[in-house]
């Protein structure tokens, strides 16, 4: 597997307001606009929304209440939820660990980004995700940074 680097950080919340505000308020970072899954398969079968910065932070926050991000933010609270890993090839880096044993537990794919979510008991309770894309990441297209209404 060839792992190319870090592609982002994504921090559990409640509330992508109060929780965007002192990293754009004390670090002067700037997320795009509020992103909204249309189907809860598009995101690794959970109801979320989330916003992106362009330095690598995802905040994400659930849309529902019956999820696994509900159930992670009920036993851990707001936080790390997930690192996400770009690779060069996803295809062969999720066979190469299904024969290593480690279980996938949903996938995201559209146009030429794709992301596989590897199961958090493989590295030390954290999501590792593992992306592949040949267009810009979305933190590099998300629209210009402005105050969202959530």
């Amino acid at each position: 597997m060839h792992v190319l680097g870090l592609d982002r950080v994504i921090i559990a919340t409640n509330d992508l307001t109060a929780t965007s505000e002192p990293f754009e308020d004390l670090l002067g970072l700037s997320f795009g606009d509020l992103l909204e899954p249309t189907t809860s398969t598009d995101s690794g079968g959970q109801d979320v929304q989330n916003v992106i910065s362009t330095a690598g932070i995802e905040l994400v926050a659930p849309r529902g209440s019956d999820g696994e991000l509900d159930r992670f933010l009920d036993e851990h609270g707001p936080g790390l939820y997930a690192v996400s890993l770009r690779v060069a090839d996803l295809d062969a880096a999720v066979e190469e660990l299904s024969q290593k044993g480690v279980e996938t537990v949903g996938e995201y794919r559209a146009n030429d980004f794709a992301e596989v979510f590897l199961h958090p008991r493989y590295f030390g309770g954290a999501m590792v995700i593992l992306a592949e894309y040949d267009a810009p990441h979305p933190s590099e297209t998300a629209s210009l940074p402005r105050r969202r209404n959530d």
